[in-house]
């Protein structure tokens, strides 16, 4: 996630979608970036105005570690890593500005940027945690300075409206960011289940519900980008049609739902046969199955083929009605488009309907081939 230098000054990010953890890689690549840009300014100032060399080489060790945790969060996107070098470091270095300044030139201000940034970056209940630490050293340490820091002008009284200041901003940014967890959590809670809800409904308009194969809606979809795919990796595009042997009968004699069980032994032998992710197996409609499958061995292509008819023949499923065995089978018409073809989808199924018909017309139960 790399966002772009006016997101960065301004914090306006553009989101592409909702997640809670890319809210705070943005926040944090702001973080990063204006917490370096101000060192870098107080590198200048330091060196040659106020000539502090110290305070310059603090700024330096700002600088370069955050430079790296800006890296690791912009190119590696490891936000963990990033949020816990950027804490150490601001840690480290707002204690070493309080003791080195010793609340000169209102340095202790600085301090007060600390709790919101190790809360909003490391999580409301870890960055209290952190802040609280971070606050006690910071008092204990700035309370042995009393009538001594400052060129003598730090009171207890101004000790105590610092104290003060501290665990309220704390107690108000803790507050403020517990409670975004929290809705962020059941926002976060109801967009998953939103968005298992869509896969649900959009796998349903792209299935057969008897069979989980895919409908003809979702065939007429992924034809065309197969055939481009195909051309792509220069491999051989298979497509089939198949139709079960005179299943009508097989209805008419053992009932539609007998028949539904039919179809669906059929659909379970196209998923073993053809079981690899970019193998798409469909019914097309009543008793009609085809497939589309990528492949760069011709002969393997058969080899499939003839193994749907082998599966089916094993199942013994009875068909009294069939005249070809007595047994439930099918026919099955294929087209085989070698790359360099032009052929659109349309196309090739038509041709390979053809064959299927072909393989009626020569008794059924066979494979005939464009």
């Amino acid at each position: 996630m790399k966002p772009k230098l006016k997101e960065l000054l301004f914090a306006s990010f553009e989101y592409e979608e909702y997640n809670p953890q890319q809210t705070k890689m943005l926040l944090l690549n702001a973080m990063f970036f204006i917490t370096i840009i101000i060192n870098l300014i107080f590198m200048i100032i330091n060196v040659f105005i106020a000539h502090t060399y110290l305070m310059f080489f603090v700024n330096l060790f700002i600088v370069s570690f955050l430079g790296y945790a800006l890296y690791l969060l912009r190119e590696k996107n490891q936000y963990d890593i990033a949020s816990y070098i950027g804490n150490t470091i601001l840690f480290i270095s707002f204690l070493a500005i309080v003791i080195l300044k010793q609340s000169e030139s209102y340095s202790m201000i600085w301090t007060v940027f600390f709790a919101p940034f190790a809360i909003l970056t490391l999580g409301a209940r870890k960055g209290l945690m952190v802040s609280i630490v971070f606050i006690a050293i910071v008092l204990s340490a700035s309370y042995t300075g009393i009538n001594i820091w400052d060129n003598g002008r730090w009171s207890l009284e101004t000790f105590f409206r610092m104290s003060v200041a501290l665990f309220v901003m704390l107690y108000v940014i803790y507050a403020i960011q517990h409670h975004n967890e929290k809705a962020n959590n059941k926002i976060e809670k109801l967009r998953q289940k939103e968005k298992i809800q869509l896969q649900l409904l959009e796998k349903l308009s792209i299935t057969d519900t008897l069979t989980s194969l895919y409908n003809r809606r979702f065939f007429e979809e992924i034809f065309p980008r197969q055939i481009l795919r195909a051309k792509s990796n220069q491999e051989f595009l298979t497509f089939f049609t198949l139709d079960l042997d005179y299943f009508k009968q097989y209805n008419d004699s053992y009932g539609h739902q007998k028949g539904d069980w039919a179809l669906i032994q059929v659909s379970e032998v196209l998923k073993e046969v053809f079981s690899k992710s970019d193998d798409y197996t469909f019914r097309i409609g009543g008793e009609e199955f085809a497939g589309i499958f990528l492949d760069e061995d011709e002969a393997h292509i058969h080899t499939l083929i003839n193994k749907v008819l082998e599966e089916l023949t094993q199942r013994q499923i009875e068909h009294k009605g069939n005249l070809v065995e007595g047994l439930l089978t099918a026919s099955i018409g294929v087209y085989i488009k070698s790359p360099d073809m032009e052929l659109g989808h349309q196309e090739i199924y038509r041709l390979a309907d053809e064959a299927l018909y072909r393989a009626k017309e020569k008794g059924r139960n066979q494979i005939v081939y464009v």
